[in-house]
């Protein structure tokens, strides 16, 4: 029994020494286990201790840079991104808002004030608006700011040094004048002492020499009234030479106006002497005529003709007058005499030196009395080579639309070469332009057609009586006075001879007070 109990003993124990070291190994390899467990707990609580101090260094990096750049903008020394960078990370009441009022706070208790709103204007360079937003970044630093008092602190001391110094001079200045005064009050009281006899020897003295000068004077004035004596009748016989002179002027005056008034009459006629300009060579197709005239001859294009036939200066002008039969405003007709070119002409090109072509602008028979070669052209104010000068009165409505054309006319003579020299603009009333020795002709346009019940009558009396006088200015100085209907047909002018009592109300109407009339446009030429 007892060995069976001893075998099972030693039967047993490879298995106890098997649990021992299961249970040690076990309670190893659990120690083992959890002290790695907690190095790596406390290594991943290190490194994130670690990453939460880098992210906060990192944050206080940035906040330093930041910190750095406001003050670096503040002071004006920042580098071209520094505004840039902080205004991009900068939002309302963040820490930057916060340090720039802490600065100018700061900087305001330096100054002994009471919070930063009462900073000078000059040193508020920068500051934070209600909402606790940076402002725009400063246009002028604060560095500049402090340059620019330290500069008026110099200038202010400057100033200061100049009133001083001028303070001194004046002192000094002033210290002398009381020496001076001193001086000249000791001479004065020598000199009060001495002066009664001086002035009583004086005063005498001044006395003989006012004597003297009155016998002079009573002398002087006897002389001056016999020279003025002699002057005066010297003024009375120039003044009658004078007289005499103004009169024969006055005379003369008048005896020139009498030649002028003379010379106008007999210039009323003296489109009776006109010569011929050229002739027509030849006719190459309907519508054109060849003319002996051209570039030697100073022709331009645009210069106008009369067309008469070649025994025009034999027969003479009643050989073209014809009686026609017009209407008048109320459609009833009247005979009326019209003297009748055969054509009028406009150069359209200076071939050569004798030649040019030009366009029928109008034909009174085509067929039976047409332009023909060998016929002649007249011009009234144009030769060869140069043309005369004329002014213009009145109302030139040339194609019969109602409106003055009177511009348009200047600048159609100016195109041919024919210059006006004045015309007298209805509207102020008054010469634009002078009449001078070269004015030629005074050509007269239509007059205002006035009535006894015309609403219009009293401004029209008024105009009427404008136009007259300018015309007996011209007239006064011995300028030929011709009508439009008689003057432009004899240079090849195109005009309407014809124009109804409405036609040329409306015409005159931009010229009156505007009472019951309408002002009607330019013409569109114009």
């Amino acid at each position: 029994m007892a060995k069976k109990a001893a075998a099972t003993k030693e039967t047993s124990m490879p298995l106890v020494f098997a649990l021992v070291f299961f249970v040690l190994t076990t309670i190893a390899f659990g120690v083992l286990w959890y002290m790695e467990f907690a190095d790596r707990e406390a290594k991943i609580a290190s490194v994130a201790d670690a990453k939460k101090d880098a992210a906060a260094a990192r944050a206080l990096v940035k906040e330093s840079d930041l910190n750095s750049r406001l003050y670096r903008i503040y002071l004006g020394v920042d580098d071209a991104e520094d505004k840039t960078l902080l205004m991009g990370d900068h939002k309302a009441g963040d820490k930057l808002s916060i340090e720039l009022k802490r600065i100018n706070t700061e900087l305001a208790k330096k100054l002994g004030l009471e919070d930063s709103s009462k900073l000078p204007a000059e040193l508020q360079v920068w500051g934070v608006d209600e909402t606790g937003k940076i402002g725009e970044a400063p246009t002028k630093s604060f560095v500049e700011a402090v340059k620019e008092a330290v500069k008026e602190r110099d200038a202010a001391k400057v100033e200061e040094k100049k009133t001083a110094d001028l303070w001194k001079t004046e002192v000094g200045n002033i210290v002398a004048a009381l020496k001076t005064l001193e001086a000249a009050r000791n001479e004065f009281s020598t000199v009060a002492k001495a002066l009664p006899a001086d002035f009583d020897a004086k005063l005498k003295a001044q006395i003989a020499l006012f004597e003297g000068r009155k016998q002079k004077f009573i002398k002087d004035e006897a002389d001056g009234r016999v020279a003025l004596d002699t002057v005066m009748e010297e003024k009375g016989k120039l003044e009658r030479d004078q007289k005499r002179q103004k009169d024969m002027i006055t005379g003369l005056q008048e005896q020139i106006a009498v030649y002028i008034k003379d010379r106008a009459k007999n210039q009323v006629n003296q489109f009776q002497f006109e010569e011929p300009q050229g002739k027509i060579l030849r006719r190459p197709e309907q519508g054109v005529v060849e003319i002996n005239l051209g570039s030697v001859d100073l022709v331009r294009p645009g210069l106008t003709f009369t067309v008469l036939p070649n025994d025009y200066q034999e027969k003479g002008r009643q050989s073209r007058v014809r009686i026609m039969r017009i209407p008048d405003e109320r459609g009833q007709y009247k005979n009326v005499e019209r003297f009748v070119e055969k054509a009028t002409i406009e150069v359209i090109d200076v071939v050569g030196p004798h030649l040019s072509r030009c366009r029928i602008t109008q034909e009174f028979d085509p067929i039976r009395d047409g332009a023909a070669p060998g016929d002649l052209l007249y011009n009234s104010v144009w030769r060869k080579g140069t043309a005369d000068h004329i002014a213009l009165v009145g109302i030139f409505d040339v194609n019969g639309d109602g409106s003055d054309d009177i511009e348009s006319v200047i600048r159609d003579l100016a195109r041919m070469g024919i210059p006006v020299d004045a015309y007298y603009d209805m509207k102020t009333r008054k010469w634009v332009g002078q009449i001078t020795e070269q004015t030629r002709y005074l050509v007269e346009g239509w007059y205002p057609a006035n009535a006894a019940n015309d609403p219009n009558r009293d401004d029209k009396t008024k105009l009427i009586a404008s136009m007259t006088e300018a015309v007996k200015s011209g007239r006064d100085k011995g300028v030929a006075i011709v009508k439009f209907q008689d003057f432009f047909p004899r240079m090849g002018y195109r005009v309407k001879l014809d124009l109804s009592v409405d036609k040329l109300n409306q015409a005159t109407a931009p010229y009156l007070n505007r009472v019951n009339s309408v002002e009607m446009p330019m013409n569109p030429g114009n």
